[in-house]
């Protein structure tokens, strides 16, 4: 059977770090959708020089070009075996991957949700140094990443709302080392019925 997963939670709040983990863990394929708009930038791809247009004015890049890299790749795996982490970000980009997902015939098993505090996050940033945290990233300015805690808060209860209706969401305490995170992750993982 097929595992599907996502990873959302604060920017800067570890989905990254367990996305690998749970990756290597499951043999999934491991998407980040921050990082193929910057593999799709880098190749200078139509669809990476719109996005880069967007993020250089500070702006979203619109769900459109989003949907369409996104969907591109996941074909490519056959539309199964993967976790994503950072998406979806808002309630409507949620219900697209459902839909999208179930026209190929595909669960969406699990959401994860990392709950992590706001201080927890500047905590971890002041102790690594923010310019140590991704090179890659031009978004890394104090009001960038402020503006970015703000869409999550806008957006998250939303999200959260809708997927735990359906008994999708995992919400796992984040304030912790890596290692329980994984754990808790990973037992309930090993609980969803088709595993």
């Amino acid at each position: 059977m097929a595992l599907n997963l996502f990873i959302i939670g604060p920017s800067g709040c570890g989905k990254s770090t367990q996305a690998k983990l749970i990756a290597e863990k499951y043999n999934l394929t491991h998407y980040s959708t921050g990082q193929l708009l910057r593999d799709e930038i880098a190749a200078n791809s139509e669809l990476g020089l719109k996005a880069k247009s967007y993020i250089d004015g500070g702006n979203l890049v619109p769900d459109e070009i989003l949907f369409t890299i996104l969907t591109t790749n996941l074909t490519k795996i056959n539309n199964q075996n993967f976790i994503i982490d950072g998406f979806p970000r808002m309630l409507s980009q949620g219900q697209f991957i459902e839909n999208y997902l179930s026209s190929q015939n595909q669960p969406l098993d699990l959401i994860i949700h990392l709950d992590v505090t706001f201080e927890e996050i500047q905590a971890r940033r002041a102790a690594r140094g923010v310019e140590f945290q991704d090179a890659a990233r031009t978004d890394n300015t104090p009001e960038a990443m402020a503006a970015r805690q703000k869409f999550y808060d806008d957006n998250n209860g939303l999200i959260m709302d809708y997927f735990q209706a359906k008994n999708l969401l995992f919400r796992v305490n984040g304030n912790r080392p890596i290692e329980p995170i994984f754990e808790d992750i990973c037992q309930k993982v090993n609980s969803l019925p088709q595993n």
